[in-house]
């Protein structure tokens, strides 16, 4: 944090003081042994600030039955924290309604303020924090700080932050990286040399981190973040990912679920449009409620469906990347690195208890024949032509890889020595009747040279080496005049005398 542009932030002469009323209402709320005509008899000395109060008691806001003539009256029946925040509020407010300027948007900033201040004492009452006087409070200060960089800093802030005042997220980071120094530390600065008690400092200076917030004040924090939140619903250009993000930190903050969040909406503009009102905000027009939230759900629902397609995407990419990863390009079949990695993961199930498993080895007769004789892109169509004969026939739950070269290998989970060999026969012979054409129509068949050997648990003791005995075994049909399988049968071992 950039402590010299704090302290010449703080030293300006520009920043709002507090009306001497507002100082003492705040001195008289922090004493315990304050009573209610003291604080009366306070507030009537602004008779201003006594009828502003009045007027608000009995607004619909607070929906009295009977007319509230004192202030009085007004802390026996509404109570010390509803008169305070009023007295509070409106003090503040008077004073922080700072002049227009070019680059700075006085209308977003208050918008944005009052849904705050309504969605969180809204919030406070429906989850049960009993502070819900200070939630609103909080709220409507909770950006204290962007008046005071805006009126300390003059036109140098309006010009940092005139691209991102729609987004209060990125107007942190720009604040950070142009200035080391954000809002939220400004804000908290300037409430506390206010001697703002605590509960109204947090939200000023955590609403963007609440978790970093002290336990005791978390609540209200939560309610002025998620406050926050609301508003962007309501004054975003993405109301779409507002109210997802709405939705998100409800559920997350308070267990609130869509079906209970969703009503409280349309509670808060309500609200917003009387506090407006009553607190004469420049705010610009409030729109309604109904086809503001209708859009915003409409965008969601873009949203939704925009994230649904880029999940399959990446989910395809992903897949088609793990196949390049794992496949022969050439053939289509798996390439030696999967292979390499089955092996060892069948070698393994074995020795827990899942059976048998074989591996059969196909290795081209005479393919040096092919190249040399029609070219390697006839050699080509030969490799591809076995590779579909292998995946075509083997059994579905068979891996059929390129082992190198001309040499194909297949794994047959759950596979006997017997029935490994008769698979590997059956695939000789259809291999037999496969064709190939050349460049000058020649029609061409291919044969194999087959090897077998299988694992059941008994024999060998690494999957190299079961590996390696199906290799001989191809050995052994080639020196058998090819085209033809050899099974890799084990020697017993002997019996210790």
């Amino acid at each position: 944090m950039n402590k010299d542009l704090l302290e010449r932030v703080m030293a300006s002469p520009r920043l709002p003081s507090l009306p001497t009323i507002a100082l003492e209402v705040i001195d008289l709320v922090q004493q315990h042994d304050v009573n209610i005509k003291q604080i009366a008899q306070t507030i009537q000395m602004d008779p201003a600030l006594s009828g502003k109060i009045l007027k608000t008691v009995n607004s619909s806001f607070y929906g009295q039955s009977q007319t509230i003539s004192t202030i009085s009256h007004a802390l026996v029946v509404l109570g010390l924290n509803s008169v305070k925040t009023l007295a509070l509020g409106f003090s503040l407010i008077t004073n922080l309604k700072l002049p227009e300027s070019e680059g700075f948007d006085h209308f977003l900033f208050w918008k944005r303020s009052l849904y705050t201040a309504s969605a969180a004492k809204l919030l406070a009452n429906r989850v049960g924090v009993v502070q819900h006087e200070e939630s609103f409070l909080g709220g409507l200060l909770h950006d204290l700080g962007v008046l005071a960089m805006a009126q300390a800093l003059d036109g140098e802030y309006e010009e940092a932050i005139a691209s991102v005042q729609q987004s209060p997220e990125r107007m942190v980071v720009v604040e950070a990286e142009r200035f080391d120094l954000d809002h939220t530390q400004v804000g908290a600065a300037l409430a506390e040399s206010w001697n703002l008690p605590p509960i109204l400092r947090a939200p000023i200076q955590h609403h963007h981190k609440p978790d970093e917030a002290p336990d005791e004040v978390a609540p209200v924090v939560r309610c002025v973040a998620l406050g926050s939140a609301v508003a962007e619903v309501f004054i975003s250009d993405a109301p779409g990912e507002s109210l997802e993000r709405f939705y998100k930190l409800a559920e997350q903050w308070f267990s609130l679920s869509r079906e209970a969040a969703e009503p409280m909406l349309a509670e808060v503009h309500k609200s917003t449009v009387e506090m407006r009102r009553l607190f004469d905000l420049p705010t610009g027009e409030l729109g309604n409620a109904d086809d503001i939230l209708a859009r915003a759900n409409e965008a969601m629902l873009q949203l939704s469906l925009q994230n649904q397609q880029q999940t399959n995407e990446l989910k395809l990419r992903n897949e088609q990347l793990a196949k390049k990863a794992t496949t022969d390009s050439l053939t289509g079949a798996a390439n030696r690195g999967h292979f390499n990695d089955v092996i060892q993961e069948r070698f393994e199930a074995t020795r827990n208890g899942e059976g048998p498993w074989t591996i059969v080895f196909f290795d081209a007769d005479h393919f040096k024949k092919f190249n040399d004789t029609y070219g390697h892109q006839v050699g080509d169509r030969v490799l591809i032509a076995l590779a579909k004969t292998l995946k075509e026939e083997m059994p579905k739950d068979a891996l059929v890889a390129r082992y190198g070269g001309e040499e194909f290998a297949v794994i047959l989970p759950g596979t006997g020595r017997q029935e490994g060999a008769r698979i590997a026969e059956q695939t000789r012979r259809l291999i037999h009747e496969v064709e190939v054409t050349s460049d000058e129509g020649e029609t061409l068949r291919i044969t194999a040279s087959i090897g077998a050997a299988t694992d059941d648990g008994s024999f060998f003791n690494a999957a190299e080496q079961v590996v390696k005995a199906a290799d001989k075994g191809v050995y052994a049909a080639k020196k058998a005049g090819r085209n033809c399988v050899r099974v890799f049968a084990p020697r017993p071992k002997r019996k210790a005398s």
